[in-house]
């Protein structure tokens, strides 16, 4: 329903799968609106198409997105923390082990889900983009035919 070209609303909405497929929960909205405004010069998407897409999580999809950004970005970063390797960082003492803690957990999981996530971004994005494109021609196709049968009298 969106009024703009099929290509358009497709790079809309895989810029925002994009988006929505990063850890930037809360962020992804503000995202979405830089990019237009950064990139408004060289190439121009619908941005309500983006900001649809970036709902692609949500409560109900955010964890078990942002674990497959994680098992990805472990494939590229070796190892991977486990249950147990959980309750030893999260077992410390006092505001110096809380620290320490934080900063294992941001650096142990942090690097594997950003560049995880990159990569479900993209490929989530390359798989958005032919098939909302592809959807909007049929549609709009589809509309053609009925209003030109309507217009020669059909039902």
């Amino acid at each position: 329903m969106l009024d703009d070209t099929p290509h358009s609303i497709a790079l809309g909405t895989a810029i925002g799968t994009f988006v929505g497929l990063t850890p930037t929960v809360g962020l992804q909205m503000v995202i979405v609106l830089i990019l237009d405004r950064a990139l408004r010069c060289f190439v121009r998407f619908n941005r309500i198409a983006a900001l649809l897409a970036v709902y692609i999580s949500n409560p109900l999809t955010v964890v078990p997105i942002y674990y497959l950004d994680y098992r990805v970005g472990t494939l590229i970063f070796e190892g991977g923390l486990r249950y147990a390797d959980f309750r030893r960082i999260l077992h410390f003492r006092g505001w110096h082990g809380w620290w320490r803690a934080l900063w294992t957990l941001l650096v142990d999981i942090g690097a594997p889900l950003i560049v995880g996530s990159l990569i479900v971004g993209a490929v989530g994005a390359a798989v958005a983009y032919p098939s909302t494109r592809w959807a909007v021609q049929r549609m709009r196709g589809a509309q053609r035919r009925r209003a030109g049968n309507r217009s020669r009298g059909s039902p």
